[in-house]
């Protein structure tokens, strides 16, 4: 968006861009030169906005052109565009926020919005300062946004540490993996000011689960692909939280973002911090699970970057988003007898789970030849 006061490195007032000499002695020459000079990135030419953005707390970086015979300084991310926008933020939006806030502080934790970092770098739409010191940045986006800004936002607040928690009711940003997204419902306003009103997070969390790999492990080694090495391999669910709750626990430590791998592709989720410890444990002979080099992009502020513009979603929003799936480790390949009668072959289909029963079990199990069983329904 195009400003009409930016702010110079090294003078004290604002430039005007309605102005020739921009309003100072010598600003002639001075145009020209920002006009002209191509040779650093946007974020080291030292001018920034000095509207919106300055009054807000933000130094935001512009870059300076010419259309049309008029000087323009424009914003190189849309977020930054966005503050310019009266009403930028919708009612939804600051109702989350401010549901946010309430959930918090009903925990004993304390919350802000809009809230900057020390480095000036960060500004999370609520900042909850949880036990032990942990900082807890909720950020609520509820239009598609570019993956790349995203994940800068996401990484510059890992490094003013503040662990970020994304919720969105968007399908189409719901199928993104640059970050674990918190998924709700689209539900309507008064639902989400209404207090204790049930919106669960459902997608984005998932319970880790352990199986030792030894001859009761079902096919081989998901790691060596063959026979058993005699360590313990992941699996995980999805699993719903209330949003109220989440914040709560999220805060006091007992949720966390962790990378699990499952198998030998490594995935990011909020789990509890229960369920992580006994992963890290399981595997600490291992080496820690990486994310994938492609999600590592940098901060979208090179020269020349235009503003992000956003694919309209190809699905309305509106339909419920699938959870991701994560596989689960191979059972032994067989050919199933034609004399399999269906009580049997029915907990094949609970893989990992007891499927006796007309309404399965479902209680951690063990695969024998009659398919998986809990300890009480064993042969």
């Amino acid at each position: 968006m195009p400003n009409r006061y930016v702010r110079l490195t090294g003078f004290d007032h604002r430039l005007d861009l309605t102005k020739p000499d921009l309003g100072v002695a010598g600003g002639a020459a001075l145009l020209e030169q920002l006009l002209s000079d191509r040779r650093l990135p946007v974020p080291l030419r030292g001018l920034t906005c000095a509207e919106v953005c300055e009054e807000r707390g933000f130094i935001e970086p512009m870059s300076m052109y010419r259309r049309l015979g008029k000087v323009i300084a424009a914003h190189t991310r849309s977020d930054a565009e966005d503050r310019h926008q009266a009403g930028g933020e919708s009612d939804e939006h600051k109702a989350y926020k401010d549901r946010a806030v309430r959930a918090a502080e009903e925990g004993g934790h304390t919350a802000v919005q809009e809230r900057t970092s020390k480095d000036r770098a960060v500004r999370s739409d609520v900042l909850i300062r949880g036990m032990n010191g942990l900082l807890l940045g909720f950020e609520s986006q509820l239009s598609p946004r570019n993956p790349r800004e995203i994940q800068a936002r996401d990484v510059a607040a890992q490094r003013a540490g503040v662990l970020d928690a994304w919720q969105t009711d968007s399908q189409d940003m719901a199928r993104d993996t640059t970050v674990p997204w918190l998924r709700t419902d689209r539900v309507p306003l008064e639902l989400i000011m209404k207090r204790d009103s049930p919106i669960p997070f459902r997608g984005g969390i998932r319970r880790i689960e352990l199986a030792k790999c030894d001859e009761r492990f079902p096919g081989p080694c998901p790691k060596k692909r063959t026979g058993k090495c005699g360590g313990w391999h992941p699996t995980t669910r999805p699993a719903e939280r209330p949003f109220d709750e989440f914040i709560r626990d999220a805060a006091s430590g007992l949720y966390v973002r962790a990378i699990v791998k499952v198998k030998r592709t490594p995935f990011e989720f909020w789990t509890p911090a229960a369920d992580h410890a006994a992963y890290l444990e399981a595997t600490a002979g291992e080496p820690a699970a990486v994310l994938p080099r492609q999600r590592q992009v940098r901060r979208p502020m090179e020269d020349g970057d235009p503003t992000c513009r956003v694919r309209p979603p190809a699905v309305p929003d509106h339909q419920t988003a699938p959870l991701p799936y994560i596989p689960a480790p191979r059972s032994p390949k067989s050919v199933p007898s034609p004399r399999l009668t269906a009580a049997v072959a029915t907990p094949i289909a609970y893989r990992g789970k007891c499927g006796a029963g007309v309404q399965p079990c479902r209680a951690p199990a063990r695969f024998y030849p009659a398919g998986w069983l809990c300890d009480d329904h064993r042969p």
